[in-house]
């Protein structure tokens, strides 16, 4: 999660790096999507970890091996090297060279900076783990925490603290790339719990101008909320989430050769919308199919409709690997869409916006 291992050989200490102090935590409530971004976080500081302490540990053994090959042979010059000091030296410098988590503040954790394992010892401080406890952003994520810590203790237990301080920097390295992982997978557990048990809704609003010689209309056109329906699975990282929702169009403005005229009426849209999530990032597609509906407009000397034909489809992707988050809206100048371009392509141009919204609801708000 936010913590790294520093392997004290040398100092004689296990610290443990928490993020830095930020907001408030409140580890005493169940987590909810009110720690969405908390949990997204927690969960890729965790996978980040688990490979980057997998690869440290592939390189330390690399230099572990070289260097007890190079000490049975007296006259290298590296024969005489300490293999614990040297490789916990070679620890340091790659540590300091590639550790770059991409949180290093996790939202809202308020706890200790550190919290050691006195080398000899299988034990840590009972007020710093508390301490850990109550600074974490919500009960599972501060349970979890915990759990890492308790697994190192209870393998330093089982093995004896002399036969677990006397592991080379390697097998440290390795210890916790497993305990990352399984962080990993716990911290993904409730990224998907918190997501399923919110609502999530989307909806959209769309003010398009469409101008040029004898021609001026303004239209509109109104997609309601809709929830979407879908659960994540144990067995897979990404899920589904569907949506069906009406979406009504209209004139607000016209002005046809020189003539003000008056729109009535409206058209309609079945709107059916599917999200595609992995609890970080999110890509959104829609696809309007047309129904019955038409817009007319009556100008000085005569009438005009629409006669839009039923099952016209549409659509297209509105959202692509962006980062989910309790409330998302985009703001997109309809002259950059693609539609467009075939409007501009009749002599006509075209100015307006988009306006899309997905809001992850959680219970009780």
């Amino acid at each position: 999660m936010r913590r790294f291992y520093s392997i004290g050989l040398a100092l004689g200490v296990l610290l443990v790096y928490p993020a830095a102090i930020t907001l408030a935590g409140n580890a005493g409530e169940s987590c909810s999507c009110k720690n969405l971004e908390s949990l997204q976080q927690e969960l890729e500081n965790a996978q980040y970890q688990a490979k980057y302490f997998a690869e440290l540990s592939r390189q330390l053994k690399q230099f572990e091996d070289q260097l007890i090959k190079d000490k049975k042979d007296p006259t290298n010059p590296r024969s005489g090297d300490s293999l614990e000091v040297a490789a916990d030296n070679e620890w340091k410098r790659l540590h300091a060279e590639q550790y770059r988590p991409p949180h290093p503040n996790v939202k809202d954790y308020t706890g200790p900076a550190a919290v050691d394992m006195p080398r000899g010892t299988c034990t840590q401080s009972a007020a710093a783990l508390e301490a850990l406890r109550a600074g974490s952003p919500c009960k599972e994520i501060a349970d979890i925490t915990l759990e890492h810590e308790a697994q190192h203790r209870a393998k330093c237990t089982k093995e004896g603290a002399a036969k677990y301080w006397a592991r080379l920097p390697s097998q440290f390295t390795a210890e916790e790339a497993e305990r990352y992982e399984a962080q990993a997978t716990a911290m993904r557990k409730q990224l998907k719990r918190v997501i399923d048990e919110g609502t999530v809704t989307v909806e959209a609003e769309m003010e398009m101008r469409v101008f040029g010689p004898q021609f001026d209309v303004t239209y509109s056109y109104v997609t309601d909320p809709m929830e979407m329906q879908g659960k994540s699975s144990p067995g897979a990282d990404d899920w589904t989430l569907k949506g069906d929702g009406h979406q009504a169009g209209t004139i607000k403005r016209a002005k046809i050769a020189g003539m003000n005229c008056k729109p009535s009426g409206q058209i309609n849209d079945a709107v059916a919308s599917t999200l595609n999530t992995d609890g970080l990032r999110f890509s959104l597609d829609e696809s309007t199919t047309g129904q019955a509906g038409d817009v007319k407009l009556k100008c000085k000397g005569g009438f005009g409709m629409s006669m839009r034909p039923q099952g016209e489809t549409g659509g297209g992707r509105l959202l692509d690997k962006q980062r989910l988050a309790t409330e998302v809206s985009k703001d997109t100048d309809v002259s950059e869409m693609d539609f467009a371009k075939y409007i501009r392509q009749g002599g006509m141009s075209v100015a307006g916006s988009h306006k899309l919204k997905v809001q992850l609801v959680c219970p009780g708000q």
